[in-house]
């Protein structure tokens, strides 16, 4: 089955992967069915690294996380993304403030392969 995304219910004990406030939590759990974990971060992520590697005029790709977002930093990290600066009061309406600057070459060697996953599509 060609690009199969399941949707996988929100609970007291995964509501906290989404990272927002405690008001929030509590009011995704009391919509029921209307919310879901939407496990397209992947197919998001991939589609954008096969779009690069194909391009193959990009050298590198950067991106923000906060620096609380310990799931997003260990997501981001499986597809070969690095911390390599932290911007201080880089958001203005959350706290902390800060956030990561996460890098993933996608230059490499001649004769090794880049890290990324490729997808069905």
């Amino acid at each position: 089955m060609k690009g199969r995304i399941e949707l996988g219910d929100v609970t007291p004990h995964n509501i906290k992967q989404l990272n927002y406030n405690d008001k929030f939590y509590k009011d995704v759990l009391e919509v029921g069915e209307l919310a879901k974990l939407l496990g397209i971060g992947t197919k998001m992520l991939n589609y954008v690294l096969n779009i690069c590697e194909t391009d193959g005029t990009f050298d590198n790709i950067y991106l923000h996380v906060q620096i609380s977002n310990e799931s997003a930093i260990d997501f981001y990290r499986k597809f070969g993304f690095e911390i390599i600066e932290t911007k201080k009061n880089y958001y203005k309406r959350i706290e902390p403030a800060d956030a990561h600057v996460l890098q993933k070459n996608l230059k490499v060697p001649s004769g090794q392969n880049a890290d990324v996953q490729k997808t069905d599509n």
